[in-house]
């Protein structure tokens, strides 16, 4: 980063470089992200080549009645405030990192060319300070009408998602002793988080590929220690303990007492947003 006298940082342009075909095969081929790599990126964007610095303030006021109003109103009052000035705050900074990945050129993965913008579009993200809404900018390429949002690709959110990694780590360690609408309230209670059981429900499904892959199959005909409970949760929801659905929420509960849970979501944070080759252009060119 460069500071010019008596102004504003400048922030110095992130190359994007990016391995480009020869134009001699199909569009498939020219571009083919390795495995569990950031398919549009060179390198992984929580890595950016130029450090940012980026200055977060935070302010906010409450009033207060003091002839009314409690001790407890005073923590309310400062938390909600304090949620909207952290989104705020996170608004702005995701603001300025798109300036930086925006410096230099946008190009096609495919025709190695730089591309064209193409105006902005919103997106809702739900993060660990609540839902925010973003508008980011979209690039296009004429001549094989791949799309590209760069701030979406540095974010790591896949298609169809709007819940981050970080989020899906509270939802789910929560879900491990908890059905999936008495963890819903507590998140919104406590956290802020607008999501519904069936949402969660969704959540662990997708997540448990990788939890599997984490700690092996888990079968409640094998867990008698786990059984018992879960098939009373599930028999109170008017579901059989002895599903898949069962068998996934033992994975989870696996994974939460293993010892391993910080590291496994460790690398999901690495990883988020990865996608394989195959869905690489769905992803370029959704939303």
């Amino acid at each position: 980063m460069h500071r010019r006298a008596g102004g504003r940082p400048r922030l110095a342009p992130l190359q994007h470089a990016l391995p480009c075909g020869d134009g001699s095969a199909g569009k498939a081929e020219s571009f083919s992200p390795a495995a569990a790599a950031w398919p549009l990126l060179l390198q992984s964007p929580t890595v950016m080549p130029t450090p940012l610095t980026l200055p977060v303030e935070i302010s906010f006021r409450v009033t207060l009645d003091l002839q009314s109003a409690t001790f407890y109103d005073l923590q309310r009052d400062i938390r909600r405030e304090a949620r909207q000035a952290l989104l705020r705050a996170l608004r702005t900074s995701l603001g300025e990192v798109e300036k930086a990945l925006l410096a230099a050129p946008i190009l096609c993965p495919t025709c190695c060319t730089p591309m064209r913008s193409r105006g902005r579009t919103m997106r809702r993200i739900v993060t660990v300070f609540g839902s925010l809404a973003i508008r980011r900018a979209r690039y296009g390429c004429a001549g094989c009408g791949t799309v590209r949002r760069p701030l979406d690709e540095w974010i790591g959110l896949a298609e169809g998602t709007e819940y981050t990694a970080a989020v899906r780590e509270q939802v789910l360690y929560l879900s491990a002793d908890l059905p999936y609408e008495r963890a819903a309230d507590v998140l919104r209670h406590v956290a802020g988080i607008g999501i519904s059981g069936r949402q969660i429900q969704r959540l662990l499904e997708a997540e448990s590929q990788h939890i599997e892959a984490a700690v092996g199959q888990v079968h409640p005909q094998v867990h008698p220690e786990g059984e018992a409970p879960l098939r009373r949760r599930f028999r109170r929801a008017g579901r059989d303990g002895a599903t898949a659905g069962a068998a996934r929420v033992l994975q989870l509960r696996k994974l939460k007492t293993s010892g391993l849970w910080d590291q496994y979501w460790a690398g999901r944070f690495r990883q988020e947003g990865a996608v394989p080759p195959g869905a690489a252009r769905r992803v370029q060119g959704s939303r």
